[in-house]
């Protein structure tokens, strides 16, 4: 790649470090994602499936005894599975996204671990956030790094913007980018306002004991506060002629998809959505419960892509869903599954490379005791590495650091 004299550090890192990054790592045979894009116009949406989510639930093996050996109320009809291929079933529940595997715009990624898994929630939760098995001894989360690499100025504060849940994931705070987060739009505007004499006065009661601090320290937050509401002024008046093209679920997970179309529609700059869905904790009663989050899953999903098609931003956007972990081969006695160590994740958009990604474990090939757990044949940071590095345009050796680099983007353009 020719770079001019004027090309400064952070168009290099925005633009695509590209094949000279790749060739530092050490490369798979998984092939997810295309180099459609290497500009600022690309759009990463991150979707976290808390709890654990069932992989086997999820992405069900056909034609498997070992499945039926171990799973009984939570096992799923080969006949009421909608099929990927001969081996791997869909839920049932999962109609719009069968309908996009087969237009090509969605993609599972099967066997997807790291290397000696935690199977606490938070631990895991952590080593996700920080693509890294240090989990929460790293101080920033890999969406930060990504925002501070392709922002290293931090002039776009909304680079990372975290909506639904109102709590900030550790994945989007960065050195310089500290990530946005907010329940609701309408209500973002509430966020830490220190121009509210009210909260002023509150915060310098609360530092009473420490007079000479409490002037630089409010300074500080009141400087933040400005910028945080300055922001979401912002924000809110993009979104404000949103006209949505698609009907969302009325869930909060359909609502936090419907803000995401809105924010994309309005322009803002955003580069990375994250987005929760909660309840996949099914250590007991998980058929019902996992048949509804599919439900919920496929709805919310199906809406918002059918949205951005007909405003004409689908080319622009990519989901990435994740769990922090999968959950055990065998069933428990609470007719539910426990933690487990492999998973599946997920691909979403125009830019992925069709079919099925990574393979099926065994079911019988297992590791930790009690009914075991499936053993990782990717390793999630690949992924990340993929969609960083052909999606986004950086140097995934600044965000993931050394780890074999998948290849999940389509190389048609």
């Amino acid at each position: 790649m020719n770079l001019s004299a004027k090309t400064n550090r952070r168009e290099f890192l925005v633009h695509g470090l590209g094949a000279a990054a790749c060739a530092a790592l050490p490369s798979t045979a998984l092939r997810l994602v295309t180099p459609r894009r290497r500009d600022a116009d690309a759009i990463l949406v991150v979707l976290q499936l808390s709890g654990g989510n069932d992989a086997l639930s999820t992405f069900v093996p056909r034609d498997d005894d070992a499945y039926g050996r171990a799973r009984r109320a939570t096992r799923l009809a080969d006949e009421d599975l909608l099929p990927l291929d001969d081996r791997v079933g869909l839920h049932p529940a999962l109609k719009g996204l069968h309908a996009l595997f087969h237009d090509g715009h969605f993609a599972p990624i099967l066997g997807v671990g790291y290397q000696d898994p935690s199977f606490s929630h938070f631990t895991a939760m952590d080593v996700w956030h920080a693509a890294d098995r240090r989990g929460r001894s790293i101080p920033h989360g890999w969406l930060g790094r990504l925002a501070d690499a392709c922002d290293p100025d931090a002039k776009l504060q909304e680079f990372a913007v975290a909506v639904g849940d109102g709590v900030r994931p550790r994945a989007i705070v960065g050195a310089r980018h500290p990530g946005l987060s907010f329940a609701r739009l309408d209500a973002f505007r509430f966020t830490g306002d220190l121009r509210d004499p009210r909260a002023e006065a509150a915060y310098r009661e609360t530092n009473a004991q420490a007079p000479e601090s409490t002037a630089t320290s409010l300074d500080h937050v009141r400087k933040s506060a400005a910028i945080a509401l300055e922001t979401s002024e912002r924000m809110r008046a993009a979104a404000d002629g949103y006209a949505q093209k698609a009907e969302y679920p009325g869930t909060t997970l359909g609502s936090s998809f419907r803000t995401i179309a809105a924010l994309i529609a309005g322009g803002v700059r955003t580069r990375v959505y994250y987005a929760f869905q909660g309840g996949y904790d099914t250590h007991a009663g998980q058929k019902a419960r996992h048949d509804r989050l599919m439900t919920e899953l496929d709805a919310a999903l199906g809406a918002f892509q059918l949205d951005l098609t007909k405003q004409g931003l689908a080319e622009r956007v990519l989901t990435m869903g994740f769990s922090e972990f999968g959950r055990r081969v065998a069933e428990n006695g609470s007719e539910g599954t426990d933690h487990g160590a492999a998973g599946a994740m997920f691909v979403l958009g125009r830019g992925i490379a069709p079919g099925i990604h990574g393979a099926m474990p065994s079911l019988t090939t297992l590791q930790g005791g009690g009914g075991g757990s499936l053993v990782h044949g990717t390793d999630f940071r690949s992924v990340h590495a993929a969609v960083v590095e052909h999606w986004l345009g950086a140097d995934p050796r600044l965000v993931i650091g050394e780890v074999a680099s998948a290849d999940c983007i389509r190389r048609d353009h």
